[in-house]
């Protein structure tokens, strides 16, 4: 994961990648006490608004699936 913070979301992006879009969901599902569901949703629509190929990956479980290994689970 912490190879991510180098990978823009998508090619020709320069002001995020996996890491930083990461970081931002989780806060927004924090801040305002999303459910899981919530978090997908919010994600499956960004997917769909983002150009082909975007690194985002496709739901909480995933995420959390990731930050297990690095003890930062949610």
């Amino acid at each position: 994961m912490l190879k991510d913070s180098d990978k823009p979301l998508w090619d020709g992006c320069t002001n995020h990648n996996k890491l930083s879009v990461i970081a931002q969901v989780f806060t927004i599902k924090s801040n305002y006490r999303l459910s899981e569901d919530g978090y997908d949703r919010i994600i499956e629509w960004a997917k769909s608004i983002l150009p082909e190929g975007n690194m985002l990956k496709k739901n909480f479980y995933v995420v959390k699936s990731m930050m297990k290994p690095l003890n930062l689970e949610y």
